[in-house]
Formats: structure tokens, sequence, C-alpha cells
């Protein structure tokens, strides 16, 4: 099993690279890396008990590890399964709400960030499934076209989401101060596609698209 992740992991990241025609030696950017959620605030969660905050980290991470293969140290969030709430946060609302401000806090201190958050959705009918990509303005718009294109072209041919702004009232993306984009990379409530999310070299498809993505328009 081990070797047949790894052949996979293998294979893909050399069709990757062979895609990258041009990488800069230096980034202009500084990629942030949030997973979603985290500690007591595990986000959604399937109807099978799936919890979205350690699918966020888990390809969060081989995201991680993926930049370090190409000479780029991104700003993890976290990496592993806590809140970075404030001490004072007692209530699962207060840590949650501080947790976000944390968050802000921490990515605004990174000089010429570019968030990539990583998230899972939800909704009322299973019948809806496809990631989806958001960016906060014109800096990040084309990578998240990009990276939706990408996705389709490559693990879901039958996805028709086009990539949009992020809609109003999500606090992250609305107080940051770098381009960003936010990922939510598939719904768990249907369950064709939280099988693709269950499996590891699916997450190690999904980090790789990123990835590239990010190294295809050098950031």
């Amino acid at each position: 099993m081990l070797k047949r992740i790894f052949l996979i992991i293998l294979s893909f990241i050399l069709s990757f690279i062979f895609a990258i025609t041009s990488i800069r030696d230096a980034s202009a950017y500084v990629p942030v890396i949030d997973p979603g959620h985290g500690g007591e605030d595990g986000g959604a969660v399937s109807p099978g008990g799936d919890v979205e905050s350690e699918i966020n980290l888990d390809i969060s991470m081989k995201m991680k590890y993926l930049f370090c293969l190409f000479g780029i140290s991104p700003v993890m969030i976290r990496e592993t399964d806590i809140s970075i709430h404030s001490p004072k946060a007692n209530s699962l609302r207060e840590k949650k709400v501080s947790d976000l401000k944390n968050r802000v806090s921490l990515i605004n201190s990174v000089e010429e960030a570019f968030l990539i958050s990583i998230h899972q959705n939800t909704f009322t009918d299973s019948r809806y499934s496809g990631a989806h990509i958001f960016y906060n303005g014109e800096q990040s718009r084309d990578f998240a076209v990009l990276l939706q294109k990408r996705i389709r072209d490559h693990i879901d041919p039958s996805n028709t989401r086009e990539a949009k702004k992020v809609p109003k009232g999500v606090y992250l993306m609305e107080h940051v101060k770098c381009p960003a984009i936010l990922a939510e990379c598939g719904f768990m409530t249907n369950l064709r596609e939280l099988e693709l999310l269950r499996n590891p070299s699916y997450r190690v498809k999904l980090a790789l698209l990123i990835v590239s993505t990010y190294l295809i328009l050098e950031y």
C-alpha cells in the first residue's frame, strides 16, 4: 500500500515538474498555508463522522512538503490539531472568535504573504459536489481561476464551478491584507466525494494541484 502511494506521488510530482516551465529562484511572495479550523473547532463533520479540520490539516501538510521540495518554505498557521485562540478565551464561541483574530494577526505579520486557506464544504442536499475556489481580490484572481480550471482538467472533469470572489461575511478573507484564496476542496456531504477526500492519494493530488498552480504563476 505504501509503495503504491509513493509511486502515485512520484508520478504526479514528475508530471507537474514537467508542466512548470519557468520558476523564479526567489518567490515574490511567501506562501502562508491555513488549515481551516482545529482543536475544539472541528469545522464540518460528515455523516460518517469525518472531521473537516483533520482533512484540512493533512492536505496542508502535504502542501508544505511539496513547497519545501521546490525550495520554498511556507508559513504554517498550524501543524497539529489545535486552535490558536488566546488563553483568556473560555467558551467555544470565544475560542472561535479569538482563533480567527489570531490567524489574521499572524498572516498580516508576514511580509509579502500570499494566503492559501484550506477548507471542505457541506450542504443539506447530498447531490452537490465539486471543489470551489474563492479569491479576495484582483491579485489572487488569476490563481483562483487557474486552479479551478486545473482541478477540472486533472481530477474532476464534471466540475463546472467557476472561481468566484469570496462572499461577504468570511472574516479571515475580509481582514487579511494580502492576496488570498480559499479552497473548498470538496463536499463532505456527498458520498462519492467524501470517499475521495478520505483517500490519501487524492489528497496528494489536491496538494499538488494547489502548489504547482502557485509555481506556474511564479508567485
